[in-house]
């Protein structure tokens, strides 16, 4: 080996390249909602057929979509477990300046290693089939999906809205039990157009009273008729 260069040139090449990291599966270690531990999933085969083990990485960003518009901050994210897979993608420059909030020049000059990662959130091959049609979230049983035509599906055991307020700008179909707990109030609005409130079936109220323009029309209301007044309703 030694009288020959080239073949001298290509284990110096390959002894480098073995301490430049790209991207590399990785398992989650911990997770505190802002950074994860994190190990690659793959061992490293040395030279000597000994099989090398990769340390955990600690202070992993997660990339997660995020903007800061005017103050409003936005983030999507799922939650992430121990066990759950990630690819680690690794910095071309030492980390830990910028991580402190400098964008100065590291003070290391490291370059492609193994404890500058960043950690993005990703599914092994094979193990959920993705919907080829929609735009589709899932987790769990629960599912949102958005076809191409703009049809909103949304599957859920139960939601919840906390809102100062709402608006529906269309017409609005209830299939199951509609229960509200302040009262409900409604107008003609413009045009007056679909208004009249129809109701077929029975009527039940309890424990309060039927009014019309402030006037009773519950069970002790009476009309005039020529000569008195209508018995109370039975």
């Amino acid at each position: 080996m030694n009288g020959n260069p080239i073949a001298v040139l290509r284990a110096l090449i390959a002894s480098e390249l073995a301490e430049v990291y790209t991207t590399l599966p990785g398992v989650v270690v911990s997770y505190d909602g802002k950074s994860i531990t994190a190990r690659p999933a793959l061992a490293k085969r040395l030279a000597n057929g000994e099989v090398l083990r990769a340390p955990q990485i600690v202070r992993v960003p997660v990339c997660w979509p995020v903007g800061d518009v005017n103050g409003a901050e936005a983030l999507i994210s799922v939650p992430l477990k121990a066990g759950d897979a990630v690819k680690l993608s690794f910095s071309a420059r030492a980390l830990e300046n910028w991580l402190a909030g400098s964008d100065g020049p590291p003070d290391d000059p490291r370059q492609f290693d193994l404890s500058d990662a960043f950690a993005t959130p990703v599914m092994r091959p094979g193990t959920v089939a993705a919907d080829t049609e929609n735009v589709s979230i899932q987790y769990g049983p629960g599912t949102l999906k958005l076809s191409p035509e703009g049809h909103l599906t949304m599957n859920v055991r139960t939601w919840e809205v906390n809102m100062d307020e709402g608006t529906f700008n269309g017409p609005l179909t209830v299939n199951g039990l509609l229960t509200y707990t302040q009262g409900m109030h409604g107008s003609r609005g413009a045009g007056g157009g679909g208004a009249t409130i129809t109701i077929e079936g029975d009527v039940n109220f309890r424990n309060g009273s039927l009014t019309h323009n402030g006037k009773d029309v519950g069970s002790t209301h009476k009309h005039p008729y020529a000569g008195g007044t209508t018995e109370e309703p039975i």
